[in-house]
């Protein structure tokens, strides 16, 4: 799949976390330094806008990101659509080990 952002490959991984992921799903976000919210919760973007300095991570951070390129939830229900899984849904059960 392409960079969810600019459709252009190769990309990297981003493990959604903070903004519009706390807003929707506080229990599915990494919470504190270090942490990260569930390997099933990637985004794939264009290494400039993972971590670049227009990155999301170590460049302008999430609420800025998000207010510029759109809401990581947006981009992982597009992940949805295109691997024909929830996500959303493997994260929660993945809470309940």
């Amino acid at each position: 799949m392409p960079c969810v952002v600019t459709r252009r490959s190769p990309v990297t991984l981003h493990h959604c976390h903070g903004g519009s992921l706390l807003d929707e799903y506080p229990h599915l976000s990494g919470s504190g330094w270090g942490c990260k919210a569930s390997d099933w919760l990637v985004i794939p973007l264009d290494a400039e806008l993972h971590v670049g300095n227009h990155g999301i991570d170590y460049g302008v951070g999430v609420r800025t990101w998000e207010a510029k390129w759109g809401r990581q939830t947006d981009f992982l229900r597009q992940v949805i659509e295109h691997v024909g899984y929830d996500v959303f849904e493997l994260a929660e059960k993945g809470l309940k080990k």
